[in-house]
């Protein structure tokens, strides 16, 4: 299992050491699920991270290292991996927000509020399943032709995906009821999965709208917080990521600061959680008060 690049040794321990910390520690104290809450929010982010940028840029260099990877990591994302693939990496990066693009931010209307930005996933989700239906026939129809791979990390995905959480399901009720044990696994790793997938879509709102999809320099919003990227991988550097995609997160740092200057100010934003308080909840609010 070689790395490709040395810095993903962070990655690997947060993929293999954090991620499985939050439900083993319910498991092992449920009273401790009210502290647990708030790292099961961060690294269920971070799960859907991770599994952009494996799918972006795998971390091993072996292609059986990076399968199982995929799987372990989709456990925590709840969702097979290459679901990234026909919706993300094929439509998304091929249309860029712009039309074609089933994820894209004005497909219900051009108006950017908080609740725009709250209803985004859900039917962002929606408008992928037809590409999600298509990749899946495809992947079956290439392995009758003698092209196994596709359905091979599909399938592994998915055992992998639902094994863990019945195991944790069926753990969490063993040692503690079914009351408490279903309660352990719902906070610890089934809600963290069923939410990981909306997080990144709900980042994938902020950092499209407004943009400009036909701008070489202005379709995308950046976050460039150095602190919050080192904890997010480097996530909130969009512009760069489109136009590499398969450049290593590690790498987009220097890629960003070498093109900032041709972006629009306004689209570098220095951090994403006060980004969403800004607009979305202190200028409606001053906009209402000025308001005759």
């Amino acid at each position: 299992m070689r790395l490709r690049f040395v810095e993903d040794r962070r990655t690997l321990f947060w993929a293999f050491v954090l991620f499985p910390l939050v439900p083993a520690l319910a498991l092992a104290r449920p009273a401790l699920l009210p502290w647990l809450v708030a790292p099961a929010l961060y690294l269920s982010y971070c799960s859907g991270v991770l599994a952009h940028n494996h799918n972006h840029c795998p971390v091993f260099r072996g292609r059986r290292s990076n399968l199982y990877y995929g799987a372990w990591l989709s456990v925590f994302y709840g969702t097979p991996l290459c679901a990234w693939v026909p919706t993300h990496n094929q439509n998304h990066h091929h249309y860029l927000n712009g039309e074609g693009d089933v994820t894209q931010t004005t497909r219900r209307g051009t108006k950017d509020t908080l609740l725009s930005a709250l209803k985004y996933p859900l039917w962002s989700a929606r408008s992928q399943l037809p590409l999600l239906a298509a990749y899946v026939k495809e992947a079956f129809a290439a392995a009758r032709s003698g092209r196994p791979a596709r359905r091979r990390r599909l399938v592994t995905e998915l055992c992998a995906l639902g094994f863990a959480h019945f195991t944790v399901l069926g753990l969490g009720v063993t040692l503690h009821g079914a009351r408490v044990g279903v309660l352990v696994y719902l906070a610890s790793a089934g809600l963290p999965a069923l939410l990981a997938p909306s997080l990144m879509m709900f980042t994938n709102y902020l950092q499209h709208a407004g943009c400009d999809p036909s701008s070489p320099d202005d379709h995308s919003r950046n976050f460039t917080s150095k602190v919050m990227n080192w904890f997010v991988f480097e996530n909130g550097l969009h512009t760069v990521h489109h136009e590499q995609p398969g450049a290593h997160w590690s790498r987009l740092r220097a890629l960003h600061e070498a093109r900032a200057h041709r972006i629009r100010p306004a689209l570098n934003q220095e951090n994403l959680f006060g980004y969403v308080v800004w607009t979305y909840l202190a200028t409606p609010f001053a906009r209402r008060g000025r308001a005759p």
